[in-house]
């Protein structure tokens, strides 16, 4: 199968280097020095389900230069969605399935307006991986789940395909005909722990440790529990209580994404995550206060890094 990784960061340089390695043909698409140094010595993963490995990789910034492809794995920045597909063009031919692998809960169906239905694949990953510099990709938690399906619940021989090459490289991946519900339960996680996190700038161990902390973390799940319920998601009845358990149990120095981004200085997904819980609550009349001061409290510096603050 031929793959392409649009986005081959801390998700996708995972995955793409898992595939690589085990005999799939892989193209990375990336820029800046993650790129070149990808060029210059492959791609080196570091991580706690596959072991340290390290694989040539090929590598480019121009999507001309690998043609259509059977598989993207569209990975990059929520707020990179539109831009990104306006360039994902020449991957994409009759057959081509775009699966995502981002945080938010309307990726796939960006892709669907812009390229097709046809081509919109969703996916689900919860994994604590990035780049640590350039051209090493660390997986430090996870992946608990990868779970990956067709918009409209069908089951395809793509989807089958991708499935096989994916448990071919040592991952666990399941197949679900809804998936549009388990991205949702994704979400829910993502979301408030991301939140939290990065509004009180701790780890996920430090969060739920403090009790205040804790609490707005419970708070965030039932807000997004209760819009998921206003727009007809079915999310299962204990989710909260499972969610709970199962961060209890992660590495108590995890951090989400954002927060990195957030230490780093670069931009943040606030908008895709609970920038997404305040204007789906505001449209559908659900109070969402805890997720309405958290995106408040991080759109600021995320309009202060894209220069658009003031």
């Amino acid at each position: 199968m031929k793959i392409a990784v649009f986005g081959s960061g801390g998700i996708g340089g995972f995955l793409g280097g898992a595939l690589c390695k085990s005999g799939e043909e892989v193209w990375f698409l990336a820029r800046g020095k993650h790129l070149d140094a990808m060029r210059e010595g492959g791609l080196r993963i570091e991580s706690v389900s596959l072991g340290n490995f390290q694989v040539s990789v090929k590598a480019t910034d121009k999507p001309s230069d690998i043609g259509p492809v059977d598989l993207v794995l569209f990975s990059v920045k929520s707020y990179d969605t539109e831009a990104a597909l306006e360039q994902i063009g020449p991957l994409i031919g009759k057959q081509s399935g775009v699966l995502s692998f981002q945080n938010g809960v309307d990726n796939e169906d960006k892709i669907a307006n812009m390229l097709g239905k046809e081509h919109a694949i969703g996916g689900s990953i919860s994994v604590e991986s990035y780049i640590e510099e350039p051209g090493k990709i660390v997986q430090a938690t996870g992946p608990w789940r990868i779970v990956i399906g067709e918009m409209d619940g069908s089951m395809t021989g793509r989807i089958k395909i991708a499935q096989d090459a994916l448990v071919k490289a040592g991952l666990i991946c399941e197949i679900s005909n809804h998936i549009r519900d388990v991205i949702w339960e994704k979400f829910l996680f993502i979301c408030a722990t991301a939140g939290v996190c990065s509004v009180s700038r701790s780890t996920i161990g430090e969060m739920l440790a403090f009790q205040p902390t804790r609490d707005m973390f419970v708070a965030s799940m039932k807000e997004i529990e209760a819009i998921a319920s206003a727009k007809g998601i079915e999310l299962p009845d204990d989710i909260i209580a499972k969610t709970i358990a199962r961060s209890d149990s992660l590495n108590k120095a995890a951090k989400p994404s954002m927060l990195r981004d957030l230490e780093r200085g670069n931009r943040l997904e606030i908008d895709a995550l609970n920038g997404t819980v305040s204007r789906i609550g505001h449209e559908l009349s659900v109070a969402t206060p805890i997720n309405d001061f958290i995106y408040a409290s991080l759109k600021l510096q995320d309009l202060s890094v894209a220069g658009r603050l003031g």
